[in-house]
C-alpha cells in the first residue's frame, strides 16, 4: 500500500494535487492511501504519532511552519519519503534540495510536469526497495549483498564480521562506526547498534531480553542500560515497517 500525503493550506490546491495524484496513478494497479492536510500542524502530529508516508506532497509557504521546516525535521526522523515541494516561487528551491527533496514543482504545474516529478519518485522508490552493498573482502575480492539479507556484524578489531542470512560470514576491514553509517544512509534506521561491537539489522531480530538479542540462533549482547530504549526502537520499526 502506498500512502501518499498532500500538504498545503489551501483547499483548491489540495483538489489540484488530489487529481494529478489519481490522474498520475489511473493506469496503475498499486494500491494507494491519500491523506490530505489543509494544516502544516496537523500533518507534524501525525507524523510524530508515527504516520509513514512513502510520498509526501508538501507546499513550501505555509501559516506557522515553513515546508521546508517540516522536511528538515522529517529528515532528522530519519524519514526515508519521497518529498516533492510544490511552491509560486523558486526562492525555496536551495533549502529543498538540502533536505534532498525528490522535486520542486512551480505552480501552476501541468499534468506532464507532475507526472515528470512522480516518475522520479517512482524510480527512487524501486531502487531504495532493491537496495545492496559491496564488500571488500579479507585476502581480496568483493561480493555484492542484498542489505536485506544482513543479519548482524561483529567486530574483531579492524575486522568486521558480517552475518548473512544463507550462512555465510565474510570478513571486511573497515571501522564499525562507518558500516552503521553507511547502512543508514541506504536504509535508515534499519541497522543498530545493540551494545560495544555489534551492529543487528532490526528486520532479522527474533528475541530482545534484557540480557541479549537472538538473530537466526545467534545470540547477541544487549546492554543492559540500553534494554528499555532498544525495545522500545524495535517496537516502532516493526510497526511503520508492517504498516
Amino acid at each position: 500500500m502506498l500512502r501518499i500525503a498532500l500538504c498545503d493550506d489551501l483547499q483548491e490546491q489540495l483538489e489540484i494535487m488530489k487529481t494529478a495524484v489519481h490522474t498520475y496513478f489511473k493506469d496503475d494497479t498499486q494500491k494507494m492511501e491519500i491523506y490530505p492536510y489543509d494544516n502544516a500542524m496537523n500533518f507534524w502530529d501525525d507524523f510524530e504519532k508515527g504516520m509513514d508516508f512513502d510520498i509526501v506532497l508538501l507546499d513550501v509557504c505555509m501559516p506557522g511552519l515553513l515546508g521546508t521546516e517540516i522536511a528538515k525535521e522529517m529528515r532528522l526522523q530519519k524519514s526515508p519519503a519521497e518529498i516533492i515541494f510544490l511552491s509560486t516561487s523558486d526562492e525555496f528551491a536551495v533549502d529543498a534540495f538540502a533536505v534532498k527533496a525528490a522535486h520542486y514543482l512551480l505552480k501552476p504545474f501541468t499534468q506532464k510536469q507532475f507526472d515528470q516529478a512522480m516518475d522520479r519518485v517512482m524510480a527512487a522508490m524501486r531502487q531504495r526497495h532493491s537496495k545492496k552493498i559491496i564488500f571488500h573482502l579479507v585476502g581480496g575480492g568483493i561480493r555484492v549483498e542484498e542489505i536485506d539479507h544482513l543479519l548482524f556484524v561483529e567486530s574483531k578489531g579492524h575486522v568486521q564480521l558480517v552475518y548473512v542470512s544463507d550462512g555465510t560470514v565474510l570478513e571486511t576491514r573497515q571501522s564499525l562506526a562507518s558500516m552503521l553509517q553507511m547502512l543508514d544512509s541506504i536504509v535508515p534506521g534499519q541497522f543498530v547498534s545493540p551494545g560495544k561491537g555489534y551492529i543487528v539489522n532490526q528486520a532479522a531480530i527474533h528475541i530482545i531480553k534484557s540480557e541479549y538479542i537472538e538473530v537466526k540462533g545467534h545470540k547477541i549482547p544487549l546492554s543492559k542500560r540500553k534494554y528499555r530504549q532498544f525495545q522500545e526502537e524495535y517496537f516502532k520499526f516493526v510497526f511503520k515497517k508492517d504498516a
